[in-house]
């Protein structure tokens, strides 16, 4: 963006971005994935520090493209939202009086529904790219490898009612908070999953920009039952 070229602020950002990603790259090409404890806390640090640059140079630099774009990510992300839920209690329903289970040796019956990040995924790349200056590519990926992937879930014992679905609302409320609360994204009512991956981990808005792949995934398990045979 030509109007930041010489703004201070801007440059002495994108200085600082360039140092940390530069210091993540020498730990990650030097050591690989396989790192002590010590040098993964350092990396999660730097990544925590990049957070932090990359949402002032966001908030300075955003533009009705990237409000658009953010809008678009937040309206699907909502909508996989709202598929987990109704696959997960489409799942009890299909289980609920399952007469299977009630001879197995299972107790306990727990269904896990949960909304993932694809890890390894290709990103996408825009223009404003260069403007940044970020090495989205490995940075996201270093991000995925220090984060859980799960960023929305719901688990229900079965028989028991399963939690309300008001975490994916949009409607009901936002979740516009910490780097989220912009004023551009006045009126855009932002669902929890954006949300996790914005606040609760080191995805910047920029990166949530360049993310496009996702999963819906269930699961169900159980703990057997206790057996007491008495010998008389």
């Amino acid at each position: 963006m030509d109007t930041l070229k010489d703004n201070k602020e801007w440059i002495e950002l994108k200085a600082t971005l360039r140092f940390v990603e530069d210091k993540i790259l020498h730990i990650i090409d030097n050591q690989g994935w396989m790192m002590t404890k010590e040098l993964q806390e350092q990396v999660e640090d730097l990544l925590s520090d990049r957070h932090f640059i990359m949402d002032k140079m966001f908030r300075l630099h955003v533009t009705e493209q990237e409000v658009l774009r953010f809008r678009e990510v937040n309206d699907h992300l909502q909508e996989l939202s709202r598929k987990m839920f109704n696959e997960h209690k489409q799942l009890l329903d299909s289980l609920k009086d399952n007469p299977i289970l009630s001879v197995t040796c299972w107790e306990d019956v727990v269904v896990e529904s949960w909304l993932d990040v694809d890890e390894g995924a290709e990103i996408l790349h825009y223009d404003d790219d260069d403007d940044y200056g970020s090495n989205f590519s490995q940075m996201i990926d270093a991000i995925a490898w220090t984060e859980d992937s799960e960023i929305h879930s719901c688990n229900t014992i079965l028989g028991e009612k399963p939690e309300p679905d008001h975490l994916d609302d949009g409607c009901i409320g936002s979740w516009a908070e910490g780097c989220l609360d912009v004023p551009q994204f006045e009126g855009i009512g932002v669902c929890y999953a954006v949300h996790d991956l914005c606040t609760h981990k080191n995805y910047s808005v920029p990166d949530l920009l360049r993310i496009q792949s996702y999963s819906v995934l269930n699961n169900i398990k159980g703990n057997r039952k206790n057996i007491w045979i008495h010998n008389e």
